[in-house]
């Protein structure tokens, strides 16, 4: 059943799925669209147009704008900032809306910034506090100011790999215990169908943990 808080304000127009949960002083604006399992926090604006995937989490204080994209079962942090305007100026007569995708699976560390026109790849990992600069493949683990892919990251989280490692680790028996299997199930698609391999990226820069 969709729960939305007295406090909470849902525009006309905007689309929540079935299970979607609202909670304290968030606003969802017209024409959102919220698919079903959605849990979004207190104290949260998600804008005209933003479209967040079936069992995405935003968690408090976190305002997501027009032109961020949310796939399916993205977990977003408290107090995580996306923008979308590279160049803002008061006074400007146009201004362009750069798109940020956040891709399935991915997941963004607890007051993470993420500048406009970049995309986090599925099941990667932002780490708290990163500044994102860059685009971040995915089942890369990125942390740093600016953020840095360190390691590869399995599709549950909890294991760290060596960069370049062979994609056939990125689902371990970690995954195994952990993972929802329609999330579980999801991942495994995803990496058949994908012509990524972490063995052929070019070459990053590590940083330090």
């Amino acid at each position: 059943m969709t729960y939305v808080h007295p406090t909470a304000i849902v525009d006309a127009g905007a689309q929540l799925g079935e299970d979607v949960t609202v909670w304290h002083f968030t606003h969802i604006r017209d024409s959102a669209i919220l698919e079903s399992g959605v849990s979004v926090g207190q104290n949260v604006y998600v804008d005209s147009d933003v479209h967040i995937g079936q069992g995405t989490r935003i968690q408090n204080n976190v305002s997501v704008y027009h032109g961020v994209n949310v796939g399916r079962w993205c977990f977003v942090g408290p107090s995580v900032v996306f923008t979308n305007d590279a160049t803002p100026r008061v006074g400007n007569i146009s201004w362009e809306v750069l798109e940020t995708h956040l891709e399935l699976g991915c997941a963004i560390g607890a007051g993470a910034v993420l500048r406009c026109g970049i995309r986090i790849g599925a099941f990667a990992m932002v780490g708290a506090g990163a500044i994102v600069t860059h685009s971040i493949p995915p089942f890369h683990l990125a942390v740093g100011l600016p953020a840095r892919p360190t390691r590869l990251i399995c599709a549950c989280g909890q294991t760290n790999l060596p960069l370049g490692s062979d994609k056939s680790r990125l689902i371990g028996d970690c995954c195994m215990r952990m993972m929802d299997p329609r999330i579980l199930a999801e991942a495994r698609e995803w990496l058949a169908a994908s012509e990524f391999d972490p063995a052929h990226l070019p070459a990053a820069t590590p940083v330090e943990a």
